[in-house]
């Protein structure tokens, strides 16, 4: 009879989702007993609570001070983007061609193509992402950025340049323990200059490569490759339970590529604050696309009967 700890976070997930998927797990899975707390709940114990049963303890994002009594463990956890693509690369997935920006850095042109993006491999939301010329790619020591930039914490990579049409785009697929919750396409506004070719950066008035911005159009999207490209991704980080898998499709040779999976966890966008603004702006409804709850019912009652020791 294993128990299920779901560790809820305000704002990241509603409550009632988590609550909604518990009565689901009681009705067909009578062996499992749920448990929703709080990831700041120290101290935590239920009279319902079977002693000494087996345990699985499943929190999208890193726990901050509840700690599970027992058993196994599933919770988010940020590794730098060079980790991630290293970790893909391993398991086949594809990913574009990157590089740490280190001391000895020289990008070849003739390899890499004129332009790259440069990004930090601690970075959110688009923060600190360029494109750059690759032969004037240089390092600089952490110390010369201002305090606050994400090179002091970590790397600047360097990352072959993906074209996905005259305005930046992208795909995001969440995924629970590789089941995919919901897909969305994001376009960046119109209102940006255009890149009407892949190189075509010398337009006066400055060229974003960042899609994911406040005033960026969403719909859903049904890709079946990008949503099997993100199932695949989720291979390469099993503890961790949910993904936020970004996918770039090139314009021209239509292949996609991942560019982050998120594995910190901060992607429960069916119900989360930034989910829920992201949808009354669009009109969308990111847990009808797919039935959300009822394919996260049915991926924990799998992963408990597995893990739960």
């Amino acid at each position: 009879m294993p128990n299920l700890n779901l560790v809820h976070q305000d704002t990241k997930q509603d409550r009632r989702d988590y609550e909604e998927i518990a009565r689901r797990i009681a009705g067909r899975a009578s062996d499992i007993t749920v448990f929703i707390v709080g990831t700041k709940d120290t101290g935590w114990a239920d009279p319902t609570s079977v002693a000494g049963a087996s345990t699985l303890t499943v929190s999208p994002m890193p726990i901050k001070r509840f700690v599970p009594p027992r058993g196994a463990i599933c919770q988010g956890f940020e590794y730098p983007k060079g980790e991630q693509y290293e970790m893909l690369e391993r398991i086949g997935v594809a990913v574009p061609k990157w590089q740490r920006i280190g001391p000895k850095v020289a990008l070849d042109p003739a390899e890499w193509g004129p332009y790259v993006v440069v990004k930090p491999e601690l970075g959110r939301k688009g923060a600190e992402i360029f494109i750059k010329r690759a032969g004037r790619v240089r390092y600089r020591p952490p110390e010369s950025y201002p305090e606050d930039h994400p090179v002091r914490k970590a790397p600047l990579l360097a990352q072959r340049f993906v074209y996905t049409g005259t305005w930046p785009s992208n795909f995001r697929v969440v995924t629970l323990f590789g089941d995919a919750l919901l897909c969305w396409r994001c376009e960046a506004s119109h209102s940006y200059v255009p890149l009407r070719s892949r190189w075509d950066f010398k337009a006066k008035g400055g060229i974003t490569v960042v899609s994911n911005k406040r005033d960026s159009r969403y719909e859903l999207a049904f890709d079946e490759d990008v949503i099997t490209l993100a199932r695949q991704a989720h291979r390469a980080f099993p503890e961790q339970p949910l993904l936020g898998t970004d996918i770039v499709r090139d314009a021209e040779s239509g292949k996609p590529f991942v560019i982050e999976c998120n594995p910190r966890g901060d992607a429960w966008l069916i119900s989360s604050v930034m989910g829920r603004l992201i949808e009354q702006a669009n009109g969308l409804d990111f847990a009808g696309q797919f039935g959300a709850l009822e394919i996260a019912t049915e991926a924990l009652i799998r992963e408990t009967r597995a893990r739960a020791r």
